[in-house]
């Protein structure tokens, strides 16, 4: 789904996001807030550390919802 707010996103949320021209999926592991507004820290499942930068609302285009096997 995409979101509407930020308050609809929240740490475990699986959430894809732009990056650039690349589309990265990976899942939040926090969210705050600072003086640029809000934002979300993930990671790749697999990966040892979080992603470098902090991600912005206006760079998540959609949350995971379900995984049907």
């Amino acid at each position: 789904i995409a979101p509407k707010d930020p308050s609809d996103i929240h740490v475990g949320d699986v959430v894809s996001y732009q990056l650039g021209d690349v589309t990265v999926i990976h899942r939040v592991i926090e969210t705050g807030t600072d003086m640029d507004g809000w934002y979300a820290i993930v990671k790749g499942d697999n990966n040892p550390f979080a992603d470098p930068d902090k991600v912005r609302f206006d760079q998540v285009r959609r949350i995971l919802i379900a995984v049907i096997y």
